[in-house]
């Protein structure tokens, strides 16, 4: 809506207007004036401000989207997957019509009614040849209409990525901001150095001359018998089971070598594949021990390369001591831990939508900025930006299936259930952005059974190598996590940190059995109020400031983002219960405490 600002004029003067964040240009008014088609010696002048709505969109490749920020503020952002219910890796080149539609019930915003349209990593919107070979329109004909062509700002996939992490990251003063990927449309990635809101790009990786770490990750993967796009956690879970094999890595070193900002080799890809197959006669993705040694090994060239990087960072710009992150690379949270362990950055930040389902958001982001609506990096408190149900939407679904039983919500009995060791599934608020669930579409579970990673697996038939994540109450993570820097990132859980040692063997189902660092989420009373109450609930029985958190989905499926996606899971018995605000579900004729 448009808000009404009244001046009294009595002298000729100037005057500034302050809107939130943004600053409109002077005004020179006198005592004869004319604003609006009124003319008065002494008069009250009315001016209307219309606030900036900004929808940002990504529309090619994989992990459609779309974002929306609103006179400076973020106030949406989600991936089209979740609202498909189907993984990104199989929604190649989709429009997100579904995140679209959702704004537009929420905010009444659409984009023939936003001011601003920003699409990330678009140089054309004509007719374009997709993943399939088709010829297609990135954004449908019905949209294409003179009018929203007018709105629509193009910005470059690693901006996209660099700024969203930049500003988001609630960094001020010297901070460096990097991206790297498979490949946007220009480059692998892109290093800025930002100050306080200006940021001035110093290198590009230009796609022609450079190799990408990240796209080495997802020619293992396949070669590891998993899916490119989705699997790649799988490889960084095993490489902790491995030893560095002197072999593997002399052929990962004829593939690429570092060179001035760049990781380069000429033919890279095509090297990796037929070092891969070689490696295949010899039976290397077939034998565990081989496995986890290959794995190793790759995490160890990659952090090498990195290694080098960012000590070239330091050396020549020696005062930049932050250092914020995003690209699919930093999906790596066993990368993000060795960045953070280096002494050349006080903090570093991971975008919490790191992959490219944040080019949305970040294409919002840059085109806010350029408009000065966002002028400094912000804090974001939480990231629960996606869609939510009420309690009727609820009673709907309930009322389909007779054979589940319903109680009314006690906090002491989610805890004590939780304490008893059952599977306990947490649906409540609005859902996350990004990959990782943080306790709004949640499985929760004890975290001091050895054996409650092999029964989750099975139960949600998941074939998962990285240990489950523990949620920890913010007072607590320094008693159990070596935290000590990087804390913010960690309330998105982006990042490992090594387990202290009097928590290993009392917490085994959150730490990784063999290299005892763990990925926590760092849960503030303020982000996220009632799944801070259940933690503290279980705390208080237990003695535990943690559970075992991993997100509400069966094996294969993106995090779940509707009721009905949560009772099927309920009912297909991968778990005991199900939680929302109002009500404690579980099925009929089970043995109940």
């Amino acid at each position: 809506m448009p808000f009404v600002i009244y001046i009294v004029v009595v002298e000729c003067t100037t005057i500034e207007i302050d809107i939130g964040q943004r600053r409109e240009k002077p005004l020179r008014l006198g005592t004869i004036s004319m604003i609006g088609g009124i003319t008065a010696q002494r008069m009250y002048l009315t001016t209307s401000f219309i606030m900036s709505k900004i929808i940002g969109l990504k529309i090619n490749g994989h992990e459609a989207g779309a974002a929306l920020i609103i006179d400076g503020k973020i106030v949406f952002a989600m991936e089209e997957e979740k609202l498909r219910g189907v993984k990104a890796v199989w929604l190649q080149d989709v429009f997100p019509e579904k995140t679209l539609d959702l704004i537009k019930q929420k905010f009444d915003v659409d984009l023939h009614t936003c001011d601003h349209i920003a699409v990330g990593g678009v140089y054309t919107l004509e007719v374009v040849t997709d993943c399939y070979g088709r010829k297609r329109n990135l954004i449908p004909k019905e949209y294409l209409t003179s009018e929203i062509k007018q709105k629509i700002r193009s910005f470059s996939h690693h901006r996209c990525h660099a700024m969203g992490a930049y500003f988001t990251s609630g960094m001020g003063g010297k901070v460096i901001s990097l991206s790297h990927d498979g490949a946007g449309i220009r480059s692998r990635g892109k290093i800025y150095l930002c100050e306080d809101g200006e940021t001035n790009l110093i290198h590009s990786q230009w796609i022609a001359t450079t190799s990408s770490l990240a796209y080495l990750w997802g020619i293992a993967t396949k070669f590891f018998g998993w899916v490119h796009l989705k699997d790649e956690g799988k490889v960084v879970g095993l490489a902790a089971h491995g030893k560095i094999n002197p072999l593997i890595y002399h052929y990962l070193s004829q593939c690429l070598y570092y060179e001035n900002m760049d990781f380069k080799a000429a033919g890279w890809q095509s090297k990796f594949e037929h070092i891969c197959i070689k490696l295949r006669k010899d039976r290397w993705f077939d034998e565990a021990e081989k496995r986890a040694d290959f794995a190793a090994t790759l995490q160890k060239f990659i952090e090498d390369l990195m290694l080098k990087l960012l000590f070239q960072l330091h050396q020549e710009y020696p005062d930049y001591r932050k250092l914020s992150l995003a690209g699919g690379l930093f999906a790596n949270v066993k990368l993000n831990q060795f960045i953070n362990d280096l002494d050349y950055f006080d903090e570093i930040y991971i975008h919490p939508a790191m992959s490219d389902a944040g080019l949305a958001l970040g294409a919002a982001i840059c085109k806010a900025t350029e408009l000065e609506e966002i002028k400094k990096p912000l804090k974001i408190e939480h990231i629960y930006w996606g869609e939510n149900f009420s309690k009727p939407q609820w009673d709907e679904e309930i009322r389909r299936h007779p054979n589940l039983a319903s109680e009314n919500f006690d906090i002491a009995r989610v805890a004590s259930l939780i304490d008893s060791g059952y599977i306990v599934g947490l649906f409540i608020g609005q859902t996350e952005y990004g990959p990782r669930a943080l306790g709004n579409r949640s499985i929760l579970v004890r975290p001091t059974d050895a054996e409650t990673h092999q029964k989750l697996n099975a139960r949600l038939e998941r074939t998962e190598t990285m240990p489950f994540a523990p949620s920890v109450l913010s007072e607590h993570a320094d008693e159990i996590f070596k935290c000590q820097k990087s804390k913010y990132t960690s309330e998105f859980m982006t990042i490992c940190c090594d387990t202290k040692d009097e928590w290993i063997d009392r917490i085994p189902a959150v730490v990784h059995r063999v290299d005892k660092t763990s990925r926590p989420h760092i849960v503030k009373k303020h982000a996220n109020p009632l799944y801070y109450d259940i933690i503290d609930e279980y705390r208080k029985i237990s003695g535990f400031p943690v559970l075992l958190n991993t997100s509400l989905n069966a094996h294969g499926d993106p995090i779940n983002n509707y009721p009905h996606q949560a009772t099927k899971l309920l009912l297909d018995g991968c778990l005991d219960y199900l939680v929302t605000e109002t009500n404690i579900y579980s099925r009929k004729g089970d043995d109940k405490p």
